[in-house]
């Protein structure tokens, strides 16, 4: 589910500047916006907002392409079709998630929704900075430490006491994603708790499973990770060659197969022992909702045992996310399936047979 690119978002703090900066390049013509900045860092609030923001006569038209590039050219060719034989022609149109194109491609769209003399504004939202001619460029920086604190504030209410915010905005690196995933690991917990999870002290004694020691809250740098097209096209026709890869890049693989399912994703740093957690985020109309995701490349004949999905169901409870998966190139012990199915409704495995489906249906969807 894509966002709602007309609704308001309450929680948007700190972004007056660029707000100003939008609206006054809005009420010009001719060069195209280019709206850049890392993982996490709120383009896509920003554009929402400043879309709900701006008055036109026509609803704003919004693109965001999902497909393999030369797939999304052509139906974005399909749409400008369409809008040269419209008469209601929006003033102004965005593409969302521009890095999927080439800079050529940019440049022909530019160009032809340009022609269109009704369309005012062109905006394109990129991790990367594309070189369009003649386009204007806003990078969006992390937030402030006071803008980042009083969106802390307003996702925890004003009942949460002060001591608990003490080195979380810091934590967050300014970055507006992190700053959601902390508010969420922070809810219901007290300030020595909260110290507890920034020092990266999450075991438990008390409690029959033990939390491994990841610093999920202080090693989270939102980052969103693609992996290469060609790799999952080679492993559409070529899948044993799944065992051949690197444990980063399989986890690399795993949260670009996610993305293509509908998910937000990031991965956190390497731990020291190489592992990294996949967080997994579906936005529903109940809310957003964080899956923990664990990727392991084993030998097709080393199956997963029950002490790892137990010791991920654990940092499930702590981390207080909505649900967790461990994804395979192998299999999983029967105890192991006998434990997720005493939590069918947290926990999910998905074995080599799974990660195949994906692959096959990658970009078709």
């Amino acid at each position: 589910m894509g966002p709602d690119y007309a609704a308001l978002d309450p929680t948007f703090f700190g972004r007056q500047r660029e707000m100003d900066w939008l609206l006054d390049r809005a009420r010009r013509r001719g060069a195209p916006i280019v709206i850049t900045g890392v993982g996490g860092v709120g383009k896509t609030a920003l554009l929402k907002q400043f879309l709900g923001t701006v008055l036109t006569s026509r609803p704003p038209l919004v693109w965001r392409p999902r497909n393999a590039p030369d797939q999304a050219m052509a139906e974005i060719n399909i749409k400008i079709e369409e809008l040269y034989r419209d008469r209601n022609v929006p003033e102004i149109v965005a593409i969302d998630e521009a890095e999927t194109l080439s800079e050529a491609d940019l440049n022909t769209i530019t160009g032809r929704l340009l022609n269109l003399k009704a369309i005012r504004t062109l905006i394109f939202v990129s991790r990367r900075r594309p070189d369009i001619s003649r386009a204007e460029v806003l990078e969006v920086q992390p937030l402030s430490a006071t803008d980042a604190q009083e969106m802390m504030r307003s996702l925890l209410g004003a009942d949460y006491p002060s001591s608990g915010l003490l080195g979380t905005v810091e934590a967050a690196a300014g970055l507006p994603l992190a700053v959601m995933l902390l508010a969420g690991l922070l809810r219901g917990k007290n300030p020595q708790e909260v110290a507890r999870l920034l020092r990266g002290e999450i075991y438990n004694l008390d409690q029959r499973i033990i939390l491994p020691e990841r610093k999920l809250i202080t090693d989270v740098k939102p980052r969103i990770i693609m992996a290469n097209e060609a790799l999952v096209e080679r492993l559409k026709s070529q899948p044993q060659s799944i065992y051949e890869l690197p444990s980063r890049k399989f986890e690399e693989l795993v949260a670009e197969l996610l993305t293509d399912l509908g998910y937000e994703v990031e991965l956190t740093p390497a731990t020291r022992d190489g592992g990294k957690d996949i967080l997994a985020y579906m936005t529903t109309p109940h809310g957003k909702l964080l899956c923990l995701v664990e990727a392991k490349r084993y030998r097709r004949d080393r199956t997963v045992g029950v002490e790892l999905v137990r010791q991920l169901y654990g940092t499930l409870i702590d981390a207080d996310a909505s649900s967790a998966m461990m994804v395979t190139t192998s299999s999983f012990s029967p105890d192991a399936r006998s434990f997720q199915q005493r939590h069918k409704y947290k926990l999910a495995l998905r074995d080599y047979g799974n990660v195949l489906q994906w692959i096959e249906g990658y970009r078709q969807r």
